[in-house]
């Protein structure tokens, strides 16, 4: 924990002026959240992500509320909200489709934090006040409220300027930080990579002498950190500093093993660049179609190669459960998405049937997929025959 008595405590106030954050670019949810919950005596604001890459320019992507009623609280006044999470309480409020996070104040207090024997938080709600919750944070930039009344930013902790300076500082000593909750790690990685910051030196030496404490961390969790960072649009930086970070073996170890060969390796970024590209056109992308990627060479290995049209689609199953099964050591894929990777890697036997099965493989639902899969192997410099051309000309008529 962050000992609040190391930093200045008495904020520096941002004037719109500075962050130049307009009313009209809150969330209309968000901003009813809050209204609510002034109206009924307590205080929220909005914080980390919607601050931090508004000041910048960005266009941001949540808009998280945080205040000083407990989820309790916060469940009972709101109408179409739940509490989930054990190991920290939050507040989900779903309108339609969309989903705002409503986080209560922590505080710096242990007395119901639960930690392991290497020092990760196994729970912890224990709530404070905003200069509490203000030291809680992770990193500098990810401790900015803003007061929607007012439409000033409050800063406990140089965040404002840190990001000025394209500055990634931790809020207290990052190897305690890290140690805390490791997954932090990652997200450091992502926000160098998604804001073009500058590591704070301390900060990235602690990184590798603790990249270890990510197999403490759940599979479940390191699969919802992996898309995070490899679909939103940074993916081919983000799998560098990975890489140079030695962190793949935590996430991707079947990835990692390829990456030091010249073809695996052009395949593999050929499919992070287009994953980018899409996602800065806002075009949809898929978890499946992103493992069945990043697995393939795996998948190849495995087999021994997958050119031919008389391979038993059998045999590719079987292999793909022993690489499944291997990944989810690590990282583990949802059971409907491991379903729809093996499809689509059956699907590249499928597709190299032409004409004679063509009709069947037009039809199945993990068409597009297998496609684009066996398109991007031909553009990474795979011999298949022409077949990818055969297809492209098969549905464009």
């Amino acid at each position: 924990m962050v000992a609040i008595d190391q930093y200045n405590i008495s904020p520096e106030i941002i004037k719109v002026s500075k962050h130049h954050i307009e009313v009209d670019q809150i969330d209309n949810d968000a901003r009813s959240i809050i209204q609510r919950l002034n109206k009924a005596g307590f205080k929220g604001y909005i914080v980390g992500g919607f601050v931090r890459d508004s000041i910048l320019g960005l266009k941001p992507k949540d808009c998280d509320v945080v205040t000083d009623a407990t989820p309790e609280q916060v469940n009972s006044l709101l109408p179409r909200t739940r509490i989930i999470g054990r190991r920290f309480k939050i507040v989900h409020s779903r309108s339609g489709r969309k989903i705002t996070e409503i986080s209560t104040f922590r505080s710096s207090s242990q007395r119901n934090t639960q930690k392991s024997n290497k020092g990760l938080v196994l729970r912890d709600n224990n709530y404070g006040n905003i200069e509490d919750d203000a030291f809680r944070r992770d990193f500098t930039i990810n401790s900015l409220y803003l007061d929607i009344e007012k439409m000033e930013i409050i800063d406990f902790v140089g965040g404002f300027k840190d990001l000025q300076n394209k500055k990634l500082k931790s809020i207290g000593d990052s190897f305690e930080r890290f140690k805390e909750d490791p997954v932090r790690i990652l997200r450091a990685i992502r926000f160098k990579a998604k804001l073009s910051l500058d590591l704070d030196k301390k900060l990235e030496a602690d990184m590798k002498k603790l990249s270890y404490l990510l197999k403490e961390i759940s599979s479940g969790r390191k699969y919802e950190e992996t898309l995070k960072m490899l679909l939103t649009g940074n993916a081919e930086l983000i799998m560098t500093e990975m890489n140079s970070h030695n962190l793949l073996e935590h996430l991707l170890p079947l990835t990692k093993d390829f990456l030091n060969s010249k073809k695996d390796k052009r395949f593999i970024y050929n499919a992070l660049k287009n994953t980018d590209d899409r996602y800065k056109k806002n075009k949809s992308l898929t978890p499946a179609f992103l493992f069945s990627v990043l697995l393939w060479p795996a998948l190849v290995n495995k087999m021994g190669g997958i050119t031919s049209k008389k391979t038993k689609l059998h045999n590719i199953s079987r292999a793909a459960s022993l690489i499944l099964k291997r990944q989810n050591e690590n990282c583990f894929i949802p059971g409907r998405i491991q379903q729809s990777i093996k499809e689509t890697w059956e699907l590249q036997i499928m597709l190299l049937r032409v004409p004679e099965k063509s009709k069947v493989t037009l039809k199945h639902k993990r068409f597009r997929a297998g496609y684009d899969l066996l398109l991007l192997r031909e553009d990474s410099g795979e011999n298949l025959g022409g077949v990818g051309k055969w297809w492209t000309e098969k549905i464009s008529y």
